[in-house]
């Protein structure tokens, strides 16, 4: 897979400081930022940004990993979700 779309990425990054405790100033985010540690998503946060993900791709994202293959629960940094996100905006094979 290429370098995902600065579109995606910039959607991302808005909806991780939406829910973030403590979103970093630097942008783009590092792709190696911990989700939960450095970003300061909780479980409860990082569900809703999965949700909105799934709202602003128009799909239901669990279905869409299962039909895929992608295990959401490996999603652990930035980059994760980023390319995650990325994914899921391209047509499924």
């Amino acid at each position: 897979m290429g370098a995902p779309d600065a579109a995606i990425e910039s959607m991302v990054t808005d909806l991780v400081v939406e829910y973030s405790l403590n979103a970093p100033a630097e942008r783009p985010i590092p792709p190696e930022l911990s989700l939960r540690d450095e970003i300061g998503l909780d479980s409860f946060s990082l569900v809703s940004v999965m949700l909105r993900l799934g709202e602003e791709l128009n799909l239901d994202l669990v279905e869409e990993s299962t039909r895929r293959g992608i295990d959401l629960q490996t999603i652990a940094t930035f980059g994760d979700l980023v390319r995650v996100a990325s994914t899921f905006s391209q047509p499924a094979k």
